[in-house]
């Protein structure tokens, strides 16, 4: 599905798109009774859905930029829809930086506009939830790929009190042309997997990046989120199973998306990755770590063990030391960068678990633990030494082939450790959390740019029209 034609000349009247008609209401009427009872029950069900979707006050919040094709139609959609269900409903759009015609199209179809210069997924959605009023809020793409008809069935489990959050799960519905092969079985899958994993399986979600979600504004204004970027996604879950939230999910259909995508499938799930690792880092660096250092040390044991080859290149024992050698120092670090990233995450308030271990305390402990290893493959060194230049040797071929394969890692992750004081500094730096102010009025500087951006101009010269221009209104 591809629209061609630009907003201005769609002739299909607003009120017309996307309202639910008798023909498409669908009864669940069990198929072994056609009972009158059976009849009233859906009937009284369908009233009580009605009664209390009624009057309840809802803001559809669009982050957009660059979607002039397709985000007149959502927001139409959006309106209509919950005008049908009773709500009482509106829509904002967050404009992340549009260079077309997308601010005049949100606005014509009934749309409040405001801007966020700040670029990025999460940022303008962070907006968009500070200036929404209501007490409910959905949150959707304006790209036509959700069903904005299913706005009433992401509402009931909040107003019947079933969850806090509901998530609008594509996946049943998602096609090749919907979604791509690598996302829709590799991307979201493992995203998916990460963060329930992070959130200890709280959580029975199978589409964890599903934009499509409706909850309570200031539910989720508490949990003071951060991120700017489509990782938005992960850390909105992930910190809402920290405070308890009850998530849920509805199976809604996907639609092939409208216009050019924004997606960027390496770098945007790289942040995800980040994200979830900065959150739970036990999840992605703690416990790998600690299983990295177990299997170096029973590949060490087996190969001291070995009767065959005993160390020498090529051999059976010879491969276990090179394997465990590797993991013996991928472990120890990957464990250790766990622990400073647990520690960040708390320090900055990103987990609600408060600091017990106070900064120069790590730092110290990680010094001593590194000295300490420098000290024991020294002896290691030594016991090797003795054992080379005494006859008979007190240590066989294949356990000399271990051991040095240890002091070859203690060597390395000592001094990493021991370096610890030259990181301290980068520990203590804060990730940028304010977002710069909404304004309902295009920004000079934005303005400044648009003007200028087909001259080709570079960023300095640019800068240097918006301080003339700042000069000239001060003047």
């Amino acid at each position: 599905m591809t629209f061609t034609k630009p907003f201005s000349e769609i002739e299909a009247p607003y009120s017309e798109i996307g309202a639910p008609t008798d023909d498409t209401v669908e009864r669940s009427i069990p198929a072994d009774t056609t009972s009158i009872e059976a009849v009233r029950q859906v009937e009284s069900s369908d009233l009580d859905q009605d009664h209390l979707l009624h009057g309840v006050e809802v803001t559809v919040v669009f982050p957009c930029l660059d979607e002039e094709l397709a985000v007149g139609l959502c927001v139409a959609n959006a309106l209509e829809t919950m005008r049908v269900a009773g709500i009482n409903g509106s829509v904002l759009v967050v404009d992340n930086g549009s260079t077309d015609n997308s601010v005049n199209v949100a606005t014509a179809a009934g749309a409040q506009v405001i801007y966020q210069r700040e670029p990025g997924y999460g940022a303008a959605l962070r907006s968009g939830f500070e200036a929404a009023q209501s007490e409910f809020v959905i949150m959707a793409d304006a790209d036509g790929t959700y069903e904005l008809d299913a706005i009433p069935r992401l509402l009931l489990p909040l107003l019947k009190g079933d969850a806090d959050m509901v998530l609008g799960q594509r996946l049943n519905d998602a096609t090749t042309a919907t979604m791509p092969w690598l996302h829709r079985y590799v991307g979201t899958p493992t995203i998916t997997y990460l963060v329930k994993k992070a959130t200890k399986n709280k959580m029975t979600i199978r589409d964890s990046q599903s934009g499509f979600r409706a909850f309570r504004r200031q539910q989720i204004l508490d949990l003071k989120l951060s991120s700017t970027g489509m990782e938005f996604a992960s850390e909105m879950l992930i910190r809402s199973s920290w405070a308890n939230l009850r998530i849920h999910e509805v199976d809604t259909k996907y639609a092939e998306r409208i216009g050019e995508s924004k997606l960027s499938t390496f770098s945007d799930g790289l942040r995800h990755l980040r994200q979830i690792l900065i959150l739970s880092p036990e999840t992605a660096a703690r416990t790998p770590g600690l299983m990295a250092t177990f299997a170096a040390f029973v590949l060490w044991t087996l190969a001291a063990l070995s009767t065959q080859g005993f160390g020498r290149v090529g051999s059976i024992s010879w491969s276990a030391d090179v394997a465990a050698g590797v993991l013996s120092i991928l472990g120890p670090l990957v464990f250790c960068t766990g622990v400073v990233l647990r520690y960040r995450a708390e320090s900055l308030g990103l987990r609600s678990t408060h600091v017990k271990v106070p900064l120069a305390t790590l730092i110290r402990r990680f010094f001593a633990c590194g000295a300490a290893l420098i000290v024991l493959s020294l002896a290691g060194v030594v016991v090797l030494f003795l054992s080379f230049h005494d006859q008979p040797e007190f240590v066989s071929t294949a356990v000399a082939a271990s051991l040095s394969s240890f002091i070859r890692s203690a060597f390395v992750v000592g001094i990493v450790l021991a370096a610890a004081p030259l990181i301290a500094p980068f520990l203590i730096t804060s990730p940028h959390v304010e977002l710069p102010s909404v304004s309902e009025e295009i920004p000079a500087s934005t303005r400044a740019i648009s003007d200028y951006r087909e001259k080709s101009l570079t960023p300095a010269d640019i800068c240097l029209v918006c301080l003339r221009q700042s000069a000239l209104r001060e003047a």
